[in-house]
């Protein structure tokens, strides 16, 4: 690694419209020394284009193929070619919604399959050593992204790469690309050279078995750089990101359904007319074999380890996929696919449907004398899901109904006033005619803190938007669009930090505009954005 000047002040930098100032190796005296390199690692990280960046840029691109092109050159300059990640038997997931979902039940299963080195394999040819999870965006720690399951595991919590390991392959990557000399326009931006730690660190680690889920679309995603998976899922489709993979339903699913390879199964869920459609002609033209799943009679009857019960579309999927994934790594009893909804689940499947983990979907925690509902839902299909989920949890008698959102795109005001609509919807049972469904809206940024500091390193390419943050015009726009379509009947408030607004619905020494003496405890929902739950979880765990 190259030598970094020290900045002479000891205290953190502060943020600059949500990014922060540049930040060298060895700046932080307040560091311990053990994680220095991971430190380090993240200010390198830092210095890449961020997202936003990215896709401000890639919304300009007449020809997207290129981007998967530099994906493939990137990988030549680590010493990868594709057949590289053969190795990786990797199962591919993309989609609008559920895709996290479906790769975090779909690791869950097959970790139950996971065998010890010393442990006979008779009763199979094929052995599951260890399985690796990529995901994006992460939560709280940017290693959340590169998870690896190995029989001593304990826990869901102990998979994400440790410190010492994802530092490594960063310097690795970083050192192979020759990031000290090489110009922004020639570098991988944030996302992408995450992609290519994330592979290096599953081929270096020996995974047998990878779950990978798309970053954004699927046809030209980083990710894409898989030419064999074993086996391809698409979860519901909807509309998103529609600046950069199109303003219909059937571009989306072009988009998606690019991951489609020759010869490799597909799944997919019930989808609108147009959308399956399109997957169906895709599917033709790859000579694919594509496959409709529906819910499984047996996941009414099993407690799933995320809530909601539109998990169970998903949680479905994940059992097809591992189903058909085991069958073809040679395990035996597997439920067959063409009966799939016929035969009751193994019990290796249930349990693994029982122990999956995903922070920050359809997520309860009870805090600061309120309850906080938390879902990272940012499209119109998923915020129909969500409000669902978060009216029945709602009701309480005397409670305070409180909304914290932020979506930092062009599709913001859309999205909140379909949250508005579907969740007055789902709570009329329960509401006068003339009873606001949120006493209280709290429009934020998804930066955590006032000033930058350490967890902030974590997040910081996440959070960035752009010069819009120093002002909060997307904030006051929305407050804006809230008032005129609550009819003013509930209060919009606009703050700069989750914290602010973390206190200020907690009522705890906030401002008086947050005090009402007629509710004493809030149950207060978060939604709007996978970044503002990351943000809100750094921000409940820390504050007291």
């Amino acid at each position: 690694m190259s030598d970094f000047p020290t900045l002479s002040s000891p205290e953190p930098p502060i943020a600059i419209f949500g990014k922060p100032a540049p930040v060298k190796m060895g700046e932080w005296d307040k560091t311990p020394p053990s994680s220095q390199f991971y430190q380090d690692a993240l200010h390198r990280l830092n210095h890449l284009q961020t997202n936003f960046e990215s896709k401000q840029q890639i919304t300009a691109l007449k020809d997207r193929s290129v981007l998967l092109e530099r994906m493939m050159s990137w990988c030549n300059e680590i010493g990868y070619q594709p057949a590289d990640f053969d190795t990786l038997n990797a199962i591919h997931i993309a989609g609008s919604k559920g895709k996290g979902s479906t790769a975090a039940f779909v690791f869950s299963i097959l970790a139950e399959f996971l065998t010890d080195e010393g442990s006979s394999a008779d009763e199979t040819p094929a052995t599951l050593r260890k399985i690796g999870l990529y995901t994006s965006p992460h939560l709280r720690s940017v290693r959340e992204r590169i998870r690896i399951q190995a029989p001593q595991s304990r826990s869901f919590e102990e998979t994400p790469l440790d410190e010492t390991k994802f530092s490594h392959y960063v310097s690795e990557i970083w050192t192979r690309l020759g990031m000290d000399n090489r110009s922004p326009s020639q570098s991988p931006p944030f996302a992408k050279f995450l992609t290519l730690v994330g592979f290096h660190a599953f081929i270096q680690e020996g995974v047998d078995t990878a779950v990978v889920e798309t970053c954004i679309g699927g046809r030209f995603d980083s990710t894409n750089v898989l030419r064999q998976p074993s086996v391809c899922a698409i979860t519901s489709l909807g509309l998103e990101h529609t600046d950069i993979l199109g303003s219909t339903i059937e571009e989306i699913a072009w988009a998606k359904g690019g991951i489609m390879k020759p010869g490799v199964p597909v799944f997919t869920v019930p989808q609108e007319p147009k959308a399956l459609a399109t997957l169906q002609e895709l599917a033709t033209k790859e000579n694919v074999d594509l496959r409709v799943v529906t819910a499984h009679p047996d996941l009414e009857h099993i407690d799933l380890g995320l809530a909601g019960d539109f998990q169970r579309i998903n949680a479905s999927l994940a059992v097809a996929v591992a189903a058909e994934y085991l069958s073809r790594r040679g395990y035996k009893n597997m439920p067959d696919i063409e009966t799939l909804g016929l035969s009751p689940l193994p019990d290796k499947f249930r349990r693994g449907l029982e122990r999956a983990q995903w922070p920050g979907r359809c997520e309860t925690r009870d805090h600061l004398g309120s309850r906080w509902l938390l879902d990272g839902a940012h499209t119109m299909e998923s915020i129909e899901l969500l409000s669902a989920w978060a009216a029945k949890r709602m009701v309480e008698p005397n409670a305070r109904r409180v909304l914290i959102f932020n979506q930092q795109t062009k599709d913001a005001t859309a999205l909140l006033r379909h949250l508005r609509q579907t969740t007055t919807s789902a709570m009329a049972q329960w509401l006068n005619p003339d009873e606001a469904v949120f006493h209280q809206v709290i429009f934020c940024t998804n930066l955590p803190w006032e000033r930058y500091d350490v967890p902030d390193a974590e997040r910081v390419s996440m959070t960035y938007s752009g010069r819009s943050v120093e002002d909060l015009e997307v904030q006051h726009t929305l407050a804006a669009q809230w008032t005129q379509i609550s009819g003013g009947h509930s209060a919009a408030t606009v703050v700069r930090t989750v914290e602010e607004a973390i206190r200020c619905a907690a009522d705890s020494g906030a401002a008086s505009f947050c005090r009402d003496r007629e509710h004493i405890n809030a149950v207060v929902l978060i939604t709007g954005s996978l970044h503002l739950v990351g943000s809100a979880l750094e921000v409940l765990d820390t504050i007291t």
